[in-house]
């Protein structure tokens, strides 16, 4: 069968690229070997969020009224898997509806325009590889006992202590929905470094909020083995400690999905980033592209980027490509609790230009933070010397998410103070704090 575009990998960016491209009378076709919506809504952002939207509740409960009841990790579990279960079917059904071809199975390549599945070949002018990444493996005596986020996330009992190996970003949301659910939570990390793109200063007042929840962060320990015991628990050892655990989720990277594709009978460059991308998302054949976690472009392997990839990608393959893919002022949140938001410009990368100034606020005796009790509200701006323009902030709060979003759309529009008095906002209202935050630098 005869397509337009074939696009391998129905996620978040693939879904994003067909969409496009089908809005814009092309025909296409999208596969999908395991669900539609990929990682982010079936194993990653959707169920974590929805299970978080309870711990967070119950979180702000505790901050403000006393004798809070227990969280059921069961209700929330269930609660969970029907918001999963609705975003799935209505991505697959908005798929359907814009006329795109749905094709379930593993793809494989034939040539360059042609791919495989379930022995049917299928073809096209041009192909988009979006195919994800899977957990990292990590080898050991005991590694098999190991399980990851997802398994996390879809359980419907999570045991009353547990340990996450990793340090990143998805460790912290486990361990903040965790440990608000009842559940003692063990963190082990190889080296010292934790969310080692953020604010150190943020990260360890996060850190030092989570310890006082009862977490455990084991820096600088290495697992050597894992045993099973009679009792149902696990001994973990590391080169400096040995503790029991009821389960284990390692959270410790991600692998790009790029073997399984014969990908060798085209000649496309993979390299240990994923696919070879160019500014323009192009391979080095120029009939197939690659976007979101299995390719290397120099971006955050997030959500939010692989669906701009595929917007971009929808926009400009109905013609030779002529501008490279330029991204927008980038926000990010750890969805912790409090959360961890960065946008624009960081204070690591501040550090090193002389130019910039970085401005801490401590911003929790201001409305918005009081009425909610986060004790631990605290800004930092990073603003230019010359022009007085804010180009990045860091902030750790429970709303840290909304704020660098308001941000990141000051910034990508480089407004001034004078521009934000011209606008009226909501009062008393987050949104009404950029008025404050404005005028301080």
């Amino acid at each position: 069968m005869q397509y337009d575009v074939l696009v391998i990998g129905g996620g978040v960016g693939g879904g994003s690229v067909a969409l496009n491209l089908a809005n814009r009378g092309f025909k296409v076709a999208i596969v999908e070997e395991r669900d539609w919506g990929g990682t982010t809504i079936n194993r990653g952002s959707t169920p974590k969020r929805a299970l978080l939207a309870s711990a967070e509740t119950h979180f702000r409960m505790t901050q403000l009224v006393k004798d809070v009841a227990p969280l059921s990790w069961s209700e929330m579990a269930s609660h969970s898997a029907k918001v999963v279960l609705a975003a799935n079917q209505r991505y697959g059904n908005n798929l359907v509806k814009a006329g795109i071809t749905t094709i379930e199975g593993h793809a494989t390549f034939v040539n360059s325009n042609t791919i495989l599945v379930h022995g049917q070949r299928y073809q096209a002018k041009t192909i988009v590889l979006a195919t994800g990444a899977r957990p990292r493996k990590l080898e050991f005596p005991g590694s098999q006992y190991m399980e990851h986020s997802a398994s996390f996330l879809k359980t419907s009992n999570l045991p009353d202590k547990i340990t996450i190996v990793g340090a990143g970003i998805i460790a912290f949301a486990l361990a903040s929905i965790a440990t608000e659910a009842g559940t003692k939570v063990t963190i082990v990390q190889h080296n010292r470094m934790a969310l080692r793109i953020f604010d150190q200063g943020l990260v360890q007042t996060l850190i030092s909020r989570l310890e006082n929840a009862g977490v455990v962060f084991k820096f600088d320990n290495t697992i050597q083995n894992i045993t099973e015991l009679s009792t149902g628990s696990y001994q973990v050892t590391t080169n400096q400690d040995q503790f029991e655990t009821k389960a284990v989720y390692c959270v410790a990277g991600r692998v790009p999905n790029t073997e399984d594709l014969n990908l060798s009978v085209t000649g496309v460059k993979v390299g240990p980033q994923g696919i070879k991308v160019d500014e323009s998302l192009k391979t080095n054949d120029p009939r197939i592209f690659a976007l979101g976690d299995c390719c290397d472009a120099p971006v955050p392997k997030l959500s939010n980027y692989a669906i701009y990839q595929g917007k971009y990608l929808g926009n400009n393959l109905q013609k030779p490509i002529q501008f490279p893919i330029k991204y927008p002022t980038p926000a990010l949140t750890v969805f912790s609790i409090p959360k961890l938001g960065q946008v624009g410009i960081s204070t690591q990368q501040a550090a090193d230009k002389p130019e910039l100034e970085v401005k801490t606020m401590d911003i929790k005796n201001w409305q918005t933070y009081a009425r909610n009790g986060d004790d631990l509200a605290e800004l930092k701006i990073i603003f230019n010397k010359g022009s007085q323009q804010i180009v990045g902030a860091e902030v750790l709060s429970q709303d840290a998410d909304q704020l660098v979003d308001y941000l990141s759309l000051l910034i990508q529009q480089h407004v001034s103070a004078e521009d934000l008095q011209q606008q009226l906002f909501a009062y008393p209202s987050q949104a009404s704090d950029l008025y404050g935050i404005w005028q301080s630098r």
